[in-house]
């Protein structure tokens, strides 16, 4: 396989090119007249090659009719031969040559070739690995030529069906994976209405596809908690996918097995029905599903004490699902004292729970300031006595298992931020809590602290919701920030930054504001960190917005670093193998510093200016045509130059420095023009531009004002801001 391997990379290169021509008429010959082995080889070495030109085709280099037909012959006659490991490397082959055969599948004769022999061969029963094989051939059509299924599926349909059925696991997973594929395009089609119309397979096929869905979630055999992907497992993850594409449609065919198996003395059977339950969430509406949950919910909060873990633990993922996807139809006062008490039980059931408390606290309206916070909400008086219970959690001697200390921590970090502000007297004394957790939390560390982590992430929640409540606890908590930075380099042994701890940091000082200032002189040798470390691209993303954030906190103080922070983001900026949105944030810095610095700013516009001037220069045509990644990228970095320019002359404005920025008016004018003229430029950047060039004439007024009476491109920011539903962009 080697061999076949460098044979097939070296082929991938010239054959395309014309260098190595007799290569593919080399092996279809061995395929035609070779004896059993030579053709197996060929066959595996075709089978690699393929795999190579389908990348290159999807990269967009164009593979020759001749050489995808030359292989195609090569693959189907060894599909057909006698010997069953040729029929198995040719099957295999073909998986991977089912991109390169678009033209073939335009051809209806062909086309019914290649299925006829597919279905064929999905029926070999004397060699399993051929069946699984050749299924997931289909698998592979029905993704890249799922407009030309219909005609097959009188014979695809009864094929897969009764494969599921009556086949061995391993030949039937692939069976099913058909259907989900199946769904997954429909669902597409759905979701992304065009010219191509959905064949409506799943619809049609409800009535005989959901029983047996259903019936195959009892083949599970233990109890045992097992990540081994199996049959259930594929034809819960199918089921899913059917409610997603149908809805409403598949409620009653689903409702009739799971009443029928609720009080199952086999818990196979309750668990199945419990599942088949909870995976048809996620598509039905919530008129169609109330009915149904609010006369089972008494049903399902009592079997959180069934006998069987393994239905408690299904449960526990359905009520999951119920508030997932349909919150306004949970009846929260009935449920979460239950809750409570099932955060005992074993792990894998308790992770659930978990789960399901952080899925209730994000249908609850959401926070993050004092000032967006509802007073109340349904979770508010069971605050306490969840967080109690889910700290309870995080202390067990096997919250190690199944991730659960992980999972308490992140479903208290979501509690607090969603629920009312009639909880706030709590919180207080659940940082402190969280401060001593964090303290004690370095006798175990791992390679990503990610314990430290999820503590951290709490903490930050709590900060972000007492704000300057927060600063009795400011210097402890910073003192544990620094800690968990320490830690971090020393199991990483080199100087980089741990993500949640920057993110708690950052809200300590956006709460504490001009305090923070304190902290600075610990804190800005790991910020620098972040800063300088754009190989960690997430990371020095992060801290570059985070500049922002210390300059609206620190305000003028700012001034002491400025130097220093300012240094890094020119070098980052210049740098060609910084990532561009890393590179698109640090533009937006620049706006938010002068805003800090007012005044001081002077002696660093001549430079900012100009690479404003720089990243303003660049069009669409720069990038790939057609290319979304791109066009996103241009207008994060439009928007971001605009922004920057904004917070430039507010803080000129505020330090009576106006004058420094009159020579660069026109550039920023000329720029404004470019963006009315291309029409990639989004409503983030339309309304930024709008805002910059009232900003301008608000400064500047009559000196401006003149100069652009009648220019096209103000007419268009004027249609387009009077069209805008928001009262101030009309009024700018």
């Amino acid at each position: 396989k080697a061999a076949a391997q460098v044979l097939a990379k070296i082929g991938s290169i010239e054959v395309p090119t014309r260098q190595w021509p007799e290569l593919v008429p080399l092996l279809l010959q061995h395929v035609t007249n070779g004896d059993p082995r030579a053709r197996q080889i060929s066959l595996i070495t075709l089978g690699f090659l393929c795999e190579e030109l389908t990348v290159l085709q999807l990269e967009g280099v164009t593979i020759e009719t001749s050489i995808s037909d030359s292989i195609l012959t090569a693959v189907v006659q060894g599909m057909r031969d006698s010997d069953m490991q040729t029929k198995l490397e040719a099957t295999r082959a073909f998986y991977n040559a089912v991109v390169l055969a678009k033209e073939n599948f335009q051809r209806e004769r062909e086309r019914n070739f290649i299925m006829d022999q597919l279905c064929e061969l999905c029926r070999c029963q004397s060699a399993e690995l051929v069946q699984i094989a050749a299924f997931e051939c289909l698998v592979q059509i029905a993704t890249d030529y799922y407009d030309f299924l219909m005609p097959y599926m009188s014979a695809l349909g009864p094929l897969t069906l009764d494969t599921i059925q009556n086949a061995a696991e391993k030949v039937a997973i692939p069976a099913m994976e058909f259907w989900s594929t199946v769904c997954d395009e429909e669902l597409w089609l759905k979701e992304e209405p065009g010219e191509r119309q959905s064949l409506n397979l799943i619809h049609r096929a409800l009535p005989l596809l959901v029983p047996l869905l259903t019936q195959t979630l009892t083949r599970r055999v233990s109890e045992e908690d097992d990540d081994t992907w199996n049959l259930a497992m594929a034809a819960g993850t199918c089921l899913g996918l059917v409610a997603q594409v149908v809805g409403d449609a598949c409620v009653e065919h689903v409702l009739h097995f799971v009443q029928q198996n609720f009080g199952n003395q086999d818990w196979r059977y309750r668990e199945a029905s419990f599942l088949s339950y909870g995976s048809i969430m996620e598509g039905p509406t919530s008129e169609k599903m109330r009915p149904f949950v609010e006369s089972s919910y008494g049903f399902l909060v009592q079997a959180l004490s069934d006998q069987s873990v393994a239905v408690r633990d299904t449960i526990a993922w359905t009520l999951g699902r119920i508030a997932q996807f349909h919150p306004t139809i949970v009846p929260v006062k009935q449920l979460t004292p239950i809750l409570v008490h099932s955060l005992q039980d074993v792990p894998r059931v308790a992770s659930n729970i978990c789960w399901l408390v952080q899925v209730l606290a994000e249908g609850q309206p959401q926070t993050g300031s004092l000032t967006s916070a509802p007073s109340t909400t349904p979770l508010s008086e069971f605050f306490m006595v969840l967080a109690e219970g889910l700290l309870r959690v995080t202390g067990r001697p096997d919250a190690d298992e199944r991730n659960l200390r992980m999972s308490a921590y992140n479903a208290l970090s979501v509690l607090v931020q969603h629920t009312g502000n009639d909880c706030l007297v709590h919180m207080q004394g659940l940082a402190q809590e969280m401060v001593t957790h964090l303290a004690n939390s370095f006798k175990t560390l791992d390679r990503e602290c990610e314990l430290q982590g999820y503590i951290c992430g709490v903490l930050t929640a709590l900060t972000q919701r007492l704000r300057e409540g927060i600063l009795p606890l400011a210097g402890p908590i910073m003192e544990q920030c620094l800690k968990v930075f320490q830690a971090y380099q020393q199991v990483k042994g080199t100087p980089v930054i741990q993500e949640e701890a920057l993110l708690l940091a950052t809200a300590l000082a956006c709460s504490v504001g001009p305090n923070f200032e304190s902290f600075m002189s610990h804190y800005i040798p790991y910020f620098r960190i972040g800063l300088q470390n754009f190989e960690d691209v997430q990371v020095c993303y992060m801290a570059t917005g985070a500049v922002g954030d210390l300059c609206r906190a620190l305000e003028g103080k700012i001034t002491t670093y400025f130097d220093d922070i300012l240094h890094i983001l020119y070098t980052n900026l210049q740098n060609p193998v910084v990532d561009r949105k890393i590179k698109a944030a640090i533009i937006t810095c620049f706006g938010d510093i002068a805003l800090a610095v007012t005044g001081e700013f002077e002696k660093y516009l001549p430079p900012v200016v100009q690479m404003l001037q720089e990243a303003s220069r660049t069009t669409l045509q720069d990038g790939p045509a057609g290319n979304e990644e791109w066009i996103d990228y241009l207008n994060s970095l439009r928007e971001g130059v605009l922004e920057a320019y904004t917070g430039i002359i507010h803080g000129l404005r505020e330090a009576n420095k106006l004058h420094l920025f009159k020579e660069h008016v026109t550039a920023v004018i000329m720029f404004v023009s470019s963006i009315t003229e291309d029409k990639s430029a989004n409503d983030s950047v339309m309304n930024a531009a709008v805002g910059v060039i009232g900003d301008l004439i608000f400064v500047f007024q009559h000196e401006l004002t003149n100069f652009l009476a009648g220019a096209a491109f103000v007419t268009k920011l004027i249609e387009y801001a009077s069209m805008r539903p928001d009262p101030k962009m009309q009024k700018t």
